[in-house]
């Protein structure tokens, strides 16, 4: 059927799109893990709300508590500070090596004795909103937290998206993974058709979702070349032509190479996450419109 035949065309090409993304967003943790930058993006932040840019104040007591040293790893700072723990870190510190306050009254004076006068007023807005429940101002300190946590994925988001874009420029190039001449190749072709149908629902069925870009934790280094080794492998082994075997002749030509490898940099952009879902749900309509065909008798 001419409708089956479109669905596992595009069941192909989006199984390359989703290889090719996890190698950049791998990759991209990788370089995360070596230059530490979502620890950096985070201790940024802190500093922010702790109004000491420079952190040789309030940021480095606070680095240097024991609450936060437990989450280093090795001499790096920790890339992910629960908000519970930044409240209760900041409770300690403003109490100057004293008994944390255990009234409003006694939170309001600590904060009305802060040196820094935009922290001070900062923290009297949520000590004001609190009331009289000390509870509801480390709920406000959290939330205070968390909203900048918000801030600080906006920045890595951004980050991961250029460096994967540059990474998907390069690794098109060097595949030579050209969209029109990938789905030529599988419109053409039932046995690739086939192959690659089988190796994606193979592979979708035992895989996790991947995570979005930015979230969780930052991959090791030698997991990140270990996972880009198999994922390469991967893809090299599907049965499509990838690679320069030769070099197109004439400009339309040319031009329609260049327009094949930036729709697949274009998709690659979309993320490992996105690719993923979309394989699935088209796998899913190619399960049902098979078991929706009549049986044919022998």
């Amino acid at each position: 059927m001419f409708g089956s035949e479109i669905l596992e065309v595009a069941v192909g090409l989006i199984f390359v799109y989703w290889l090719l993304s996890l190698i950049c967003s791998t990759v991209n943790e990788g370089i995360s893990a070596v230059l530490s930058t979502r620890a950096k993006d985070l201790e940024k932040a802190v500093r922010s709300l702790l109004h000491d840019p420079e952190g040789v104040g309030l940021a480095k007591a606070f680095y240097e508590h024991g609450l936060i040293k437990v989450l280093k790893k090795g001499n790096r700072n920790p890339s992910y500070i629960p908000p519970r723990t930044f409240g209760l870190v900041l409770k300690d510190i403003l109490a100057g090596g004293g008994a944390p306050a255990t009234t409003i009254k006694g939170a309001r004076g600590m904060v009305d004795k802060i040196s820094n006068e935009e922290l001070r007023k900062s923290l009297r807005v949520l000590v004001d909103e609190a009331g009289s429940k000390l509870g509801k101002l480390q709920e406000g300190v959290e939330t205070w937290f968390n909203d900048m946590m918000d801030r600080v994925s906006g920045w890595y988001k951004r980050k991961v998206q250029f460096i994967i874009f540059c990474m998907a420029l390069v690794l098109v190039g060097a595949f030579n993974a050209d969209t029109f001449a990938i789905a030529k190749n599988l419109l053409y072709s039932a046995p690739v058709r086939a192959a690659i149908v089988a190796k994606a629902d193979e592979l979708v069925n035992k895989s996790p979702a991947p995570a979005a870009a930015g979230a969780g934790q930052t991959a090791s280094v030698s997991a990140s070349i270990e996972q880009i080794r198999d994922l390469q492998k991967k893809l090299l082994s599907l049965p499509v032509p990838f690679g320069w075997p030769e070099t197109p002749k004439g400009a339309w030509n040319w031009l329609a190479k260049i327009l094949g490898l930036l729709f697949t940099v274009g998709a690659i952009s979309l993320g490992a996450p996105f690719w993923f879902e979309f394989l699935e749900k088209v796998l899913k309509i190619r399960l049902a419109q098979a078991g929706a065909r009549p049986k044919t008798n022998a």
